[in-house]
């Protein structure tokens, strides 16, 4: 589960993380534009609505059902042998903190091996649109929050736009699906 957001993220984020029940059985990646400065407050803020444990990126870590994981700078995901991980490239200069489309192409080069669903959440601009349109290419579900729940509605209103079989939903829907999606 790979989810996007920028402005007015923190609040939606959070409240997906407060419904999460302890025996989710999925991982979930966030990647929430924020100052590197401001990434250890808010995921002690989400750990403090979380039953399931969250952990902010570093590079190397072999990703497990059942726990949160905040990006930051150029995460991606990477297959090493039976397991997958998180990493981040320090080489790398992001064009967002985190860059969520980067983050979403890595998924899609795995989408074979490891399912994914990629939310685009609020926020301006358009990150994770071409992320999204790379995953649903590779065969995972997409789905942009409806501008009826959005804060800013930049981000899921381009995803919308370039992504034709993106699923369109409000913030409520998108978390009884997340919530679905780690329960089945």
């Amino acid at each position: 589960m790979l989810i996007g957001a920028s402005t007015g993220g923190p609040g939606h984020l959070q409240k997906i993380v407060g419904k999460l029940p302890g025996d989710y059985n999925s991982v979930v990646i966030l990647a929430q534009h924020l100052g590197k400065e401001f990434m250890p407050s808010f995921v002690a803020q989400l750990q403090q609505r979380c039953i399931l444990p969250v952990i902010a990126a570093t590079s190397g870590l072999k990703l497990k059902p059942g726990h949160v994981y905040v990006c930051s700078g150029s995460s991606h995901l990477d297959e090493t042998g039976d397991d997958i991980e998180l990493l981040v490239d320090p080489q790398r200069v992001p064009r967002y903190n985190p860059d969520i489309d980067y983050l979403f192409e890595s998924a899609a080069l795995l989408v074979g091996r490891y399912p994914s669903i990629g939310i685009i959440l609020t926020g301006i601009g358009d990150d994770g649109a071409s992320g999204c349109l790379k995953l649903t290419e590779a065969g995972a579900q997409c789905y942009a929050e409806a501008e009826s729940s959005a804060i800013v509605y930049g981000m899921p209103h381009r995803a919308a736009q370039l992504v034709t079989n993106i699923k369109i939903e409000p913030i409520e829907k998108l978390i009884d699906i997340i919530v679905e999606y780690g329960s089945a």
